[in-house]
């Protein structure tokens, strides 16, 4: 699809009114306040959301993409939700953070505005910056993967420090939601396993729910230098999964962008080398739009979903009836996992093995995520300092084939 340069009037209303008096007929048409904190607020928002002419779409799927394959309805889309971001800019500025400001040549590149200026300094939860000119530090509003969606957009906080919004609810409760509030409950952070991306508050607009988080970017752009940086790596994926499980959550759409990074990338330079430092690295899951939160005494082998899963993109064979969730997610940890791990099988061949039983076609014969850990860290176990400190000169592996860094130079 071409993707459309900013129109000029993108930071004005779809509509604007000639006069007070046509918004306050839009508004009469409307027939409903815009629900916030306060009165004054709601009734300030409702004459802005009459003027603009009701942007908003009220519910969180609307959002998405209905039809990918509509290329001039996806770019009208497209807009329309752009248009829904910039109507909620003073709106997020009054809570503490400031958008992310289109580019003027592609309006789905975004980066920092002028002011605040960045934080000299960011410390966890947020991301360690790897550029220095804000212009080296895009944001892409990720549209590219169906379910094509535009409910994410990057902030920056009153005090420098880079998050990311996302509408993760409507009025009706999602389930996206309920997993996010229970991965960030008191107890479940204390697990050091819970290698989820932290939600730093919320903030609800007329029923749209917003979680603030701190920018983490591609866990799997930068270079891994040596075989342990490959190694913590999959550790924290492995057990960050075998948490979800333990708590009967099932992630429902891991895929390499759904990994993060305590880093935000320097845009013309994703593989910079030496950013793996395990000792400052830390690595964590997010978009948990697919997700399920089920009852915690629910037995695994009883556990059954019916949610949408596209198991045709990652040439999985698609079920006939409901599925067990839990051996899906191990086949999608697996996929992304032996694309950036199994090249290195020739310095721990144990890895072969161990990747193969975790893609079989057949759900029963994969481990659990509890059995993957512990496979590993038998594995993990077993290796020399030789082995842990070795360079990695390989970049991939696909289909049997690894691909070297020189390769893909």
């Amino acid at each position: 699809m071409k993707l459309l340069s900013v129109p000029d009037d993108l930071m004005e209303p779809i509509k604007a009114p000639p006069s007070f008096l046509s918004g306050f007929f839009a508004l009469r048409r409307h027939c409903r306040m815009v629900q916030l904190d306060s009165f004054w607020e709601s009734l300030i928002w409702t004459f802005r959301s009459a003027y603009w002419g009701f942007p908003l779409f009220s519910k969180a799927r609307s959002w998405n993409v209905p039809n990918p394959v509509d290329v001039e309805g996806t770019g009208r889309h497209y807009i329309q939700i752009i248009k829904s971001w910039n109507f909620l800019r003073p709106y997020f500025a009054s809570r503490g953070y400031t958008l992310y400001r289109a580019l003027p040549s592609h309006m789905l590149e975004t980066c920092p505005a002028p002011f605040p200026k960045a934080a000299a300094q960011q410390e966890y939860p947020y991301s360690r910056r790897m550029y220095k000119d804000d212009q080296d530090g895009l944001f892409d509003v990720n549209v590219r993967i169906p379910p094509q969606s535009m409910r994410v957009w990057g902030a920056r906080d009153s005090l420098g420090r880079d998050v990311v919004m996302k509408l993760v609810s409507d009025a009706t409760l999602s389930d996206e939601l309920k997993v996010l509030r229970y991965l960030n409950t008191e107890k479940a952070r204390s697990d050091p396993r819970n290698h989820t991306i932290p939600i730093i508050e919320y903030l609800t607009f007329d029923g749209l729910v917003f979680a603030v988080m701190p920018r983490w970017d591609a866990a799997f752009h930068p270079d891994f230098g040596t075989v342990i940086e490959l190694m913590k790596c999959m550790e924290a994926f492995l057990e960050g999964f075998d948490f979800l499980h333990e708590n009967r959550i099932f992630h429902g759409d891991f895929l390499d962008q759904n990994a993060g990074m305590n880093i935000i990338q320097h845009t013309q330079r994703f593989d910079l080398p030496g950013l793996r430092e395990p000792s400052v690295t830390r690595y964590a899951l997010y978009d948990f739009g697919n997700s399920s939160l089920y009852p915690h005494d629910a037995k695994f082998e009883e556990i059954r979903e019916t949610k949408f899963f596209n198991f045709d993109y990652r040439r999985i064979p698609s079920p006939k009836e409901a599925y067990n969730p839990f051996p899906v997610d191990v086949i999608s940890l697996g996929f992304v996992l032996q694309l950036h791990v199994r090249h290195i099988q020739d310095i721990i061949p144990e890895l072969g093995p161990f990747f193969d039983r975790m893609v079989d076609d057949i759900p029963e014969n994969r481990p659990t995520a509890r059995q993957a850990l512990e496979d590993f860290q038998l594995i993990y176990s077993h290796l020399t300092p030789s082995q842990l400190s070795q360079e990695v000169t390989t970049y991939f592996w696909i289909d049997g084939v690894v691909k070297t860094k020189a390769q893909c130079v």
